[in-house]
């Protein structure tokens, strides 16, 4: 048997010629007279270059001591040319995360050890709505909305009500009856930012990941106060403990939401309305966190009246039809189904066919399809 003795590092037959030794040299000289140093460097947490399908977003990351995050940036980071809008990757904590350049003085800088490195944790999280709601587009739910009359006045001035500040509302009922609608004309009568968050989206891959994301967003909600999250899908991390057997991470989660519901005081200018289609999931104390709770019923004769002639004045074409013969057919429906199930549909159509309005057998041909009277219940 023969043995072979593997050559040291320096003796491998590498082309380590004296010209590209001089050449690197003479690069890095040039390239430490042509770039200034960075003065300041501002970096925000971006993401992960990809992620597997169905695993969920990067939550974004933040600082407890922005000394510490300065050496922590220096020490892998020094050296590095930096200039706005370009991407350093972490290479210790969160391997391959990306932090982005948001701003460096001057534009186009060396980092070095006198740069000093601060971490942007302003957060994403509000989206921008594309119209403007009040009140007076939700149709009935009159109790509702004195509730949110209250709101606003809390998020006009926290600190008036003290340990009577309505924190958090329950809405429950089927799907399209205008939960989404109030929370959104609550926050832009109030002009607070909107956390519009499927709570399912809280919920991460791993152990542990669910609690962090709950956390991130309650510390967005307080950063950006006065503020509303409305968490829609509520029995999804809210889930009664009971079904701890059938999904392992129901207790960590339903604890982690408990503490944030606890933690969230009277005068922090937010407000956390939940939703869900299944109210009888909910864990009890979930629940028991919110000040009251609102049935969101289907629109009743008079109701849905009303939301046919607001939705009708926005459509492009005319409508030749009777308003209450449509009002008398669409029993059981929410005003989400007559705004895209009936209207939408029978606009459609109308276009497709050349037509210069709605006409009546448009509308019955459309009423046929739904069939609104055989509607699933959503009680559970």
């Amino acid at each position: 048997m023969i043995f072979y003795k593997l050559p040291k590092r320096r003796e491998f037959p590498l082309d380590t010629s004296s010209v590209t030794r001089d050449s690197t040299k003479s690069s890095k000289k040039r390239r430490k007279l042509d770039v200034p140093s960075a003065n300041l460097l501002i970096l925000k947490g971006a993401s992960f270059p990809f992620r597997l399908k169905g695993d969920p977003k990067a939550i974004g990351v933040e600082t407890d001591d922005a000394i510490l995050f300065g050496e922590y940036a220096r020490e892998q980071w020094m050296g590095s040319i930096v200039r706005n809008g370009m991407y350093l990757f972490d290479r210790y904590v969160m391997p391959d995360f990306a932090f982005q350049v948001i701003e460096v003085q001057p534009d186009e800088a060396i980092v070095t050890s006198e740069t000093i490195i601060q971490l942007d944790t302003s957060s994403d999280s509000e989206p921008t709505l594309n119209r403007v709601y009040s009140l007076e587009d939700v149709v009935g739910h009159e109790e509702v909305k004195k509730k949110c009359k209250l709101i606003l006045h809390y998020l006009e001035d926290p600190l008036k009500f003290g340990e009577w500040a309505p924190r958090a509302i329950l809405f429950h009922g089927p799907p399209g009856t205008g939960k989404t609608l109030t929370a959104r004309a609550v926050a832009c009568e109030a002009n607070a930012n909107l956390f519009l968050v499927k709570a399912s989206d809280l919920i991460g891959v791993h152990v542990g990941d669910g609690g962090r994301r709950i956390s991130a967003l309650f510390e967005d909600a307080r950063r950006s106060a006065p503020s509303i999250i409305f968490l829609d899908e509520l029995d999804a991390i809210g889930l009664a403990r009971s079904f701890q057997s059938i999904r392992g991470d129901v207790s960590e989660i339903v604890t982690s939401l408990l503490g944030e519901l606890d933690r969230t005081s009277e005068e922090s200018g937010v407000v956390i309305i939940g939703a869900t289609n299944a109210f009888s999931l909910i864990d009890s104390a979930v629940r028991s966190r919110f000040d009251a709770s609102f049935e969101f019923d289907l629109p009743n004769d008079t109701e849905r009246l009303e939301l046919v002639s607001k939705l009708i004045a926005r459509l492009p074409l005319p409508v030749e039809f009777d308003i209450s013969f449509l009002v008398s057919q669409s029993r059981g429906l929410s005003g989400r189904d007559l705004r895209d199930r009936i209207l939408k549909e029978s606009l459609h159509i109308a276009i497709t066919n050349g037509l210069p309005s709605i006409t009546n057998d448009v509308l019955i041909q459309v009423l046929d399809r739904i069939k609104g009277r055989e509607r699933p219940s959503y009680t559970i």
